[in-house]
């Protein structure tokens, strides 16, 4: 009995290593699409956990702490039942959304991108870059994480592809006829602050607003393919992608 027990024994580290790696990319979206979107961009739910410095920047190690023990104030659950090994094979795969440790060769020249970015391109008019250029739009410092260069080209070429609401232009018709045009920033039951193109704030009550009009196009230009030529295309997505690498790396060192 002693030797069929320590034969056991010495087998059991060789089926412990033939067993399959946990699939981090399946666990996603079984137990976390849902809610972040299958991109961890955000979903209806849940925040974006892919791009958020406050998230790109935690420990492995605290983020494997918030699975196990789930955020109860914030509605997140508890992911302990899985297993550390499952656990860990999450994480992993959050930090491949992230864009972290995944080299991407960019086809362009991220200068000449940058100098397109602030210039005749006219990103800056809208999008923030580092603490440069406008606030209509989204901040672009961290969008190029996790991101293929054919994404972010898309994009550029084809807003309207995955249109995101507060992306839109919208204009609101009171009730007495007046129109506002922007972006709107917040709305519940009562109320919706709309931003106009001029950077002000407007808030309305619900029961003042006869119809908000939906522009259903981002308010991206929709003519970026033929304005630049395909080299500037890839200077420009390479600028993005090359900031997004730096900020993440300002970032860990940060936190070192």
């Amino acid at each position: 009995m002693a030797a069929i027990l320590g034969i056991a024994a010495a087998w059991e580290p060789l089926f412990a290593q033939a067993k399959p790696a946990p699939n981090g990319d399946a666990l996603f979206a079984a137990n976390c699409a849902a809610c972040h979107g299958s991109d961890g961009r955000s979903g209806e739910r849940a925040p974006d956990i892919a791009t958020r410095r406050e998230v790109v920047s935690r420990s492995n190690a605290d983020l494997i702490r918030i699975l196990e023990n789930g955020l109860p104030g914030n509605g997140m659950p508890t992911f302990g039942y899985l297993g550390r090994d499952k656990l860990m094979a999450l994480v992993r795969h959050l930090r491949t959304l992230q864009g972290i440790d995944v080299m991407i060769a960019v086809p362009g020249d991220p200068h000449l991108g940058e100098a397109l970015f602030f210039g005749r391109a006219e990103c800056s008019n809208c999008h923030m870059m580092q603490g440069r250029g406008g606030y209509l739009a989204s901040d672009l410092s961290s969008y190029g994480l996790g991101r293929s260069v054919q994404d972010a080209r898309r994009a550029i070429v084809d807003p309207d592809r995955k249109l995101n609401r507060s992306a839109q232009y919208v204009s609101v018709v009171t009730a007495n006829g007046q129109r506002s045009v922007g972006f709107i920033r917040n709305e519940d039951n009562f109320s919706l602050v709309l931003q106009t193109e001029d950077g002000a704030y407007r808030l309305f009550a619900k029961d003042q607003i006869a119809r908000v009009e939906y522009s259903n196009h981002s308010s991206m230009p929709r003519d970026y393919e033929s304005r630049l030529s395909s080299k500037e295309l890839d200077d420009l997505v390479s600028y993005i992608l090359k900031t997004a690498t730096e900020e993440r790396k300002t970032a860990k060192d940060d936190d070192e």
